[in-house]
C-alpha cells in the first residue's frame, strides 16, 4: 500500500515539473509583451508597470491582419489538399491492388527519413523553373502531399471491414464513389487528427517561406515576427506580442476541433 502511495506521489511530483517546465516560458512570454521596452531584462518576470505599446508596434504599424490572412490562406488551402491527395493514396494503397504496391509504398515510406533542410534547394530550383518563386503556389503544392499522412491513414483504411466496400459495390457504387461516401466518413476522426497537425506544421513553418517568398505583402507570420529586427534596433517587446498574438489562432482552431484530435489519436493507439 506504501509503495502504491510512494509511486503516486512521484509521479505526479514529476507531471507537476514537467507542468511547470512548459508553463513558466509561456507566462513570461506573455508579461514580456505588455512589459515597456525599456525594462525588458530588467526584471525576470513582473515590470514595474504593464504597457500596451508593443501590440500597438504590432497592429498598426506592421501589416499583421495581411500576415495572418495569407497564413490563414496557405494553411487552409494545403491543408484541405494534403488531406484530398493523402486519403485518396491511402485508399489506394490499403484497397486497390496492381503491380508494385508494396514497393511504392516502401519509397514513400522511406521518404520519411530525409531531413526537410535537404530538400530546400532543389526544391527552389524547381520553383524558380516553374515560375513559382515569391507566389502563394511555392507554399501550397508542395505541401499537398505527405508520405507520414499517406502511412497513418492506410493503416486506417486497412482496419475498415472489406464487407462495406464490398456491400458498396453491390449496390451499384463504383470505386471513387465507395471511397467518398463510404470508406472517407469512417476515418472522420483520424482526418481532423492528420488536419489539425498538418494546419499546425503550415502555421509554424520558417525556413521554407523564408526561402522562397521575398514580398513583405506575401509573407507568413513566423517569418514576419523575424522582419520586426533591423540593422540596428531589435524590438524584442513588439516580437513577444507578435508570438501571443499569431498563436491566438492555433490555440482557437485546437479548442474548437480538440475532441476530433483526441479521438483520432486514441483510435491510433488501438490499432495495429
Amino acid at each position: 500500500m506504501h509503495t502504491k502511495y510512494i509511486y503516486s506521489f512521484v509521479k505526479y511530483i514529476f507531471l507537476l515539473l514537467v507542468a511547470i517546465t512548459v508553463l513558466v516560458p509561456l507566462i513570461y512570454v506573455l508579461i514580456t509583451s505588455f512589459t515597456p521596452l525599456d525594462e525588458i531584462g530588467k526584471r525576470v518576470f513582473i515590470p514595474d508597470h504593464f504597457s500596451l505599446r508593443n501590440y500597438r508596434v504590432v497592429l498598426f504599424d506592421t501589416p499583421f491582419v495581411r500576415y495572418i490572412g495569407n497564413t490563414l490562406f496557405v494553411g487552409i488551402v494545403a491543408t484541405a489538399g494534403n488531406l484530398l491527395t493523402s486519403s485518396l493514396a491511402a485508399f489506394g494503397f490499403a484497397r486497390v491492388r496492381f503491380p508494385g504496391r508494396n514497393l511504392i509504398f516502401m519509397v514513400f515510406v522511406a521518404t520519411m527519413i530525409i531531413p526537410g533542410e535537404v530538400l530546400i534547394v532543389p526544391m527552389y530550383m524547381l520553383m524558380g523553373k516553374l515560375g513559382w518563386v515569391d507566389s502563394y503556389n511555392a507554399l501550397i503544392i508542395p505541401a499537398l502531399a505527405s508520405a507520414f499522412n499517406i502511412f497513418f491513414l492506410r493503416q486506417f483504411f486497412l482496419g475498415l471491414p472489406q464487407e462495406l466496400e464490398d456491400a458498396a459495390y453491390i449496390d451499384g457504387c463504383g470505386r471513387f464513389r465507395a471511397f467518398w461516401n463510404i470508406m472517407l466518413p469512417l476515418i472522420k476522426a483520424p482526418l481532423m487528427t492528420l488536419g489539425l497537425l498538418t494546419f499546425f506544421a503550415t502555421w509554424d513553418s520558417f525556413l521554407w517561406p523564408l526561402t522562397v517568398i521575398n514580398s513583405v505583402q506575401k509573407q507568413m507570420i513566423q517569418v514576419a515576427i523575424s522582419l520586426l529586427n533591423t540593422e540596428t534596433f531589435t524590438d524584442v517587446g513588439a516580437q513577444f506580442s507578435n508570438v501571443v498574438l499569431s498563436s491566438l489562432p492555433i490555440i482557437i482552431f485546437f479548442l474548437l476541433f480538440q475532441k476530433y484530435y483526441l479521438a483520432g489519436i486514441t483510435a491510433g493507439s488501438v490499432k495495429g
